[in-house]
């Protein structure tokens, strides 16, 4: 078993007890956790092995997906990824806004309100990387459209997985036919897109794809509860 992978759970384990011990996690206010990365990177994994973790530990916590995590949202999705008739690349970008306005309507701001821990496996800056660096879009149009979607909420925390594209396409040829976002030249570009949307923020943890799951769950989780505690956030 990986060594960083033990000394994460025995410090996780340490911080559990100090904090809450076994008793339900109530929060002051809700958060929102994007979890971003490109095709392959494994942030769809990860947010579910996140989500269990943080279940585990009694945290009142959603799991949820940009796009397709509203009845709308999944007739977008399979429009969006199969891309059976022509859609123009603004067209593609309000398509999935319009499913963040949903997505916010329906699920995120009620959870919020309910001081639930959200988990986002994708949010706006998947649309700031692939439809403005990867289709060539205005930055501050899509920032301005993203915002009104969102109803001017955003992340508290955005978890970016850094991945070389090479092993991120293997993945994707693996588990199934190449979408039109899963071409080696495009995402060079979204990948270069994330990395300078990144670049001096300091409300996003970057961590290596390359790690093993167990890792990575267990750094972003103690991340995670650090964070909230350094907020004040527990109630």
């Amino acid at each position: 078993m990986n060594i960083k992978y033990l000394l994460l759970m025995m410090i996780m384990t340490a911080i559990t007890i100090h904090t809450h011990g076994t008793h339900n996690k109530q929060l002051t206010k809700g958060i929102l956790i994007a979890i971003e990365g490109i095709d392959g990177s494994g942030k769809s994994t990860l947010a579910r092995a996140l989500y269990n973790a943080l279940q585990q530990e009694n945290f009142d916590t959603i799991l949820t997906r940009e796009p397709g995590d509203s009845a709308l949202g999944k007739e977008i999705r399979e429009l969006v990824q199969t891309q059976t008739i022509p859609i123009s690349s603004f067209a593609e970008f309000l398509l999935f806004a319009a499913d963040r306005a949903q997505h916010f309507a329906e699920l995120i701001i009620p959870a919020l309100e309910q001081n639930k821990l959200i988990i986002s496996d994708r949010m706006a800056d998947s649309s700031l990387a692939y439809q403005g660096y990867g289709r060539g879009l205005e930055l501050q149009a899509l920032r301005t459209i993203n915002s009104w979607a969102m109803n001017k909420i955003q992340p508290h925390l955005t978890i970016f997985i850094r991945i070389p594209i090479g092993i991120a396409l293997e993945r994707c040829r693996k588990r199934s036919t190449l979408s039109v976002f899963e071409q080696e030249q495009f995402l060079e570009k979204v990948a270069r897109g994330f990395e300078e949307i990144y670049c001096n923020r300091n409300d996003v943890i970057i961590v290596d794809g390359a790690e093993s799951l167990e890792y990575l769950t267990a750094y972003i989780y103690n991340a995670i509860q650090e964070w909230i505690r350094s907020n004040n956030l527990f109630s």
